[in-house]
């Protein structure tokens, strides 16, 4: 008797186990979608002191997805110039680029003795 409430038991968790995890592929998948769907991004990822491109390139006119991700160190960012603030608060926003050029980007939260040092270049086209 013991052994058939063990299987049952088994039994149940693997079917939820299944479950969450096609439950999370599916949301996943939607992410992906959206993402498709909201036109071109601009995404600027900083680690403890650099960006992690030398410069970036947009299409003046074109309305984009500007994001940042902190993927070493706390940081966040302002495109000199701009509207465009990003923080651990707004990690993302979108931005119609209008005149070309280019903008400074730097870092707008000390994270340290690199600090000073943690600029980038974004050329409108």
């Amino acid at each position: 008797m013991q052994k058939w409430i063990m299987f049952s038991l088994f039994i149940v968790a693997c079917l939820l186990g299944t479950g969450v995890l096609f439950q999370n592929i599916s949301v996943r998948q939607a992410e992906m979608a959206k993402e498709e769907a909201a036109g071109p991004t601009l995404k600027f990822v900083a680690t403890n002191y650099k960006f992690d491109q030398a410069e970036y390139k947009v299409k003046a006119g074109e309305k984009v997805t500007v994001s940042l991700l902190n993927k070493e160190g706390l940081h966040a960012m302002e495109v000199v110039g701009t509207s465009v603030k990003l923080d651990n608060n707004t990690k993302s926003m979108e931005f119609t680029f209008d005149k070309p050029g280019e903008y400074e980007v730097h870092c707008t939260l000390p994270c340290g003795p690199g600090h000073a040092d943690m600029k980038t270049k974004l050329i409108v086209e």
